[in-house]
């Protein structure tokens, strides 16, 4: 994408609260980029119940 120009196309990432760092380092860039407009919510690992939920940021 050039410089400047942002997309409008929503995107996620999935992450795990096992991993601190990672969840911290996009907790830091959906705020840069969304500013506010961003979501973090746990959901459950399709056909594996025995983990525990993955940590989502959507922005």
């Amino acid at each position: 994408m050039p410089s400047g120009k942002s997309s409008s196309v929503p995107r996620a990432v999935g992450g795990w609260d096992s991993n601190p760092g990672a969840v911290c380092f996009w907790r830091s860039v959906a705020a840069e980029i969304a500013s506010g407009a961003w979501v973090e919510e746990r959901r459950p690992v399709p056909g594996r119940p025995d983990l525990p939920p993955d940590v989502w940021i959507s922005f």
